[in-house]
This record gives structure tokens, C-alpha cells and sequence, in this order.
């Protein structure tokens, strides 16, 4: 007889604690999406804005240009504009988009990785939108954080999702 045992070893963590077919899109996924883009939006935030600030790299102007189509509407475009409208989409409008497409995204495992391919498809986005118009050095150092802040971003949005609702497969 064989020694080896079929018992998964005592230190393995389960991969998923609920069958991802078997979640609706329920209230309580939408609030614990957003409570994850709430957490991401807050841990990318030293990513994208405090480090960069420390070494002079962050500027607001990009901040109020992202403001910019508030005139539409007849508001001021303003640096607190700009930050509320970067808050509520980290917290509301990306995390409603997650549960839509993050069902389709790479890879099939571990599940809350897709949350940072989620952020990286955003990220390209982003990275035209507040490209700064300035040397190699801050350019190049726009990129990398920039890019390290979204996956900041998504790894959180993704695991919080996955670890209290489980992330919701859909059939097309």
C-alpha cells in the first residue's frame, strides 16, 4: 500500500469559498465592489500622488483638466472638482464596470489578479489623459508610478471583491 494520502495538505488556502456561477449581482456585491474601489482609491493614493509629490513630480493642473468637462454642466473646473470626480469613479463608476467585465478577464486564477488587469486596461487611459509636459526623468517616472498605482488599485478592488462576495461569472 501507498503512503501518500488524497488530503490536501493543512496549510493550503482555498481558492474560492463560493462558486463564482452561483453569485448574483446583488446589493451586497455592488457595496462591497465599491468598498474595495473606496480601499484601492485610498492605497493607490500614495502610489500615484505621495511619492511623486515628495520628489516634486506631482503637479494639479492634470487634476483640474480632468474637472474640465464639469463646464458642460456650468461648474468651475477646480483642483477639488477634480479630485472628488477621480474619487467617485475609483468608488463607484470602475467597480460597477468590474463586476460587468472582470468575469472575462485573464487570468482564470487566482481570481482577484483580474482586478489588476482590469486597472492596467484603464491605465492606458489614464496614462494620455495626465501625461505631463516635462523631461525624460518625470515622464518616465509618471509612467512607472502611474502603472504601480493602478495595480495597487486593482489588486485591491479585486481581492476585497473576491474575499467577501466572490467575484460573479456571467454567461454571454
Amino acid at each position: 500500500m501507498s503512503s501518500e494520502t488524497s488530503e490536501a495538505p493543512g496549510n493550503v488556502v482555498e481558492e474560492e469559498l463560493i462558486d463564482p456561477a452561483e453569485i448574483p449581482i446583488t446589493a451586497r456585491v455592488v457595496l462591497a465592489a465599491m468598498g474595495g474601489g473606496l480601499l484601492g482609491t485610498v492605497a493607490m493614493l500614495p502610489v500615484l500622488v505621495g511619492l511623486p509629490g515628495l520628489l516634486g513630480l506631482f503637479r494639479t493642473e492634470p487634476v483640474t483638466r480632468f474637472a474640465g468637462f464639469a463646464e458642460f454642466f456650468g461648474l468651475e473646473p477646480t483642483v477639488t472638482l477634480g479630485i472628488a470626480l477621480f474619487g467617485f469613479g475609483g468608488t463607484v463608476a470602475l467597480p460597477l464596470t468590474f463586476l460587468v467585465v472582470g468575469a472575462f478577464l485573464p487570468p482564470e486564477t487566482p481570481r482577484y489578479l483580474r482586478g489588476a488587469t482590469f486597472a492596467t486596461a484603464f491605465w492606458f487611459g489614464f496614462l494620455p489623459g495626465f501625461w505631463p509636459s516635462a523631461g525624460l526623468l518625470t515622464t518616465a517616472s509618471y509612467v512607472l508610478f502611474s502603472l504601480a498605482g493602478h495595480w495597487v488599485y486593482g489588486l485591491t478592488l479585486g481581492y476585497v471583491l473576491t474575499r467577501t462576495t466572490g467575484l460573479p461569472q456571467h454567461e454571454v
